[in-house]
């Protein structure tokens, strides 16, 4: 086993240091982002609620992992690297008989923990977060079902049940103009309109229960032909949360391993000579949908170990007096993936190309010109593309003087 030399050890340092800060910031900004808007929901439905949200955004950290690790690697292998090219470190190194390319080991050996890291997050945690996010929302369904409700949104959180409101005050919790289709009998629907409601609270936990007021109630059998209408003062719907979670209910792809939605897959997708093409439809979207999710497991690691190789090259050139150069056009690089990820994602959904051979497009595309890149740097040149970019800026500058 090869000990790390001194060099290792310093570039690995110092591109742990800048990595960390990174993680860290971008870690923070993601959890508040997607905190305070559950946290106000929260607060307003009572303590007990809050805390069941808090434990959702826990289940939830092992996505915002996956987001944040390849931009933290990425912006802290820059601002190393360029901190080492800026105070002339880097060229100190190569005086001294020294390749450029030694310092490499030390950017593999950060992208190999990104990726094992990333790897365990898609592989192990994501699902079982989104389980148990899942389960955790399903029992405070039995707690507090209108703290799910929101203005201008269908909510549909309850089976054989759609609820539309238009606007929620929310000191008073008076709900305005409200909208429910509730089909739990077979051979009958209910449209109910009101102009106010109120939610209450069931004693035991029951039910969801509302208070309407001044509304109406057009009945409607399995065939869509009214079947009376009756209007209303006041009215109190109370929906039994028993027909909420069926035991029965299939888990979604997403929280489920590799091997379990391969076998879903088996079980869904049975073609028979008779079926419609509608049917030939939905089971190709059922395919093309798993085959998509396996697939990123994979691929969204990969970022790690592209975007590292990209910063590489970026880090060592000296670009200016400033670190922050470097990191400019690396945030430009990362822009560019992430669009690249998107455009191969949607050639994916749309049946232009197999997700097994677009999905990695991306990461190997940027593998192959990060290898270029290097061989530049090795070779002491400034490769061309970024050669034209420092020219563009410059000519775009003259014009603003």
């Amino acid at each position: 086993m090869t000990v790390p030399s001194i060099i290792d050890r310093y570039v690995f340092r110092e591109i742990v240091v800048s990595f960390l800060f990174c993680f860290a910031v971008f870690l923070v900004a993601g959890l508040i982002a997607g905190f305070l808007p559950l946290l106000q929901k929260g607060m307003e439905a009572g303590l007990e609620l809050t805390l069941i949200l808090f434990q959702v955004l826990i289940n939830a950290l092992p996505s915002t992992l996956v987001t944040v690790l390849p931009l933290s690697i990425m912006i802290g292998i820059l601002l190393g690297l360029g901190r080492m090219a800026a105070d002339s470190e880097i060229a100190a190194i190569k005086s001294s008989g020294i390749s450029v390319v030694r310092l490499l080991p030390a950017v593999l050996a950060l992208a190999a923990i990104g990726l094992a890291m990333s790897l365990i997050c898609t592989l192990i945690l994501i699902p079982k977060g989104i389980a148990e996010g899942r389960r955790l929302m399903q029992g405070a369904l039995t707690t507090r079902v209108d703290a799910g409700i929101e203005e201008r949104h269908f909510f549909d959180m309850l089976k054989n049940m759609i609820l539309y409101v238009e606007k929620i005050d929310s000191s008073t919790g008076i709900m305005s103009h409200i909208f429910i289709r509730e089909s739990s009998n077979p051979d009958e629907v209910n449209t109910i309109i009101a102009r106010e409601a109120k939610a209450f609270p069931d004693p035991e936990g029951k039910a969801f229960v509302l208070n309407l007021r001044n509304g109406t109630i057009i009945k409607e059998d399995k065939h869509g032909d009214s079947t009376g209408t009756l209007s209303f003062d006041s009215y109190v719907f109370r929906y039994p949360l028993d027909r909420t979670v069926p035991g029965d209910a299939p888990r979604p792809l997403e929280e489920m391993t590799i091997a379990g939605i391969r076998e879903r897959v088996r079980t869904v997708v049975v073609e028979k000579d008779d079926d419609t093409p509608e049917v030939r439809a939905y089971q190709r979207r059922v395919r093309t949908h798993a085959q998509i999710l396996i697939t990123q497991r994979f691929t969204y690691p990969l970022a790690c170990l592209a975007l590292a190789l990209m910063a590489f090259p970026l880090g060592v050139l000296n670009l200016g007096r400033s670190r922050l150069n470097n990191v400019s056009v690396g945030l430009v690089v990362m822009f560019l993936y992430y669009a690249f990820t998107l455009a191969t994602e949607r050639a994916a959904r749309s049946g232009l190309a197999p997700p097994e051979l677009a999905l990695p497009i991306p990461a190997v595309v940027f593998m192959g010109a990060s290898a270029y890149f290097i061989r530049c740097v090795r070779l002491e040149r400034i490769p061309g593309l970024i050669r034209y970019g420092q020219h563009l800026i410059l000519r775009l500058r003259r014009q603003e003087v």
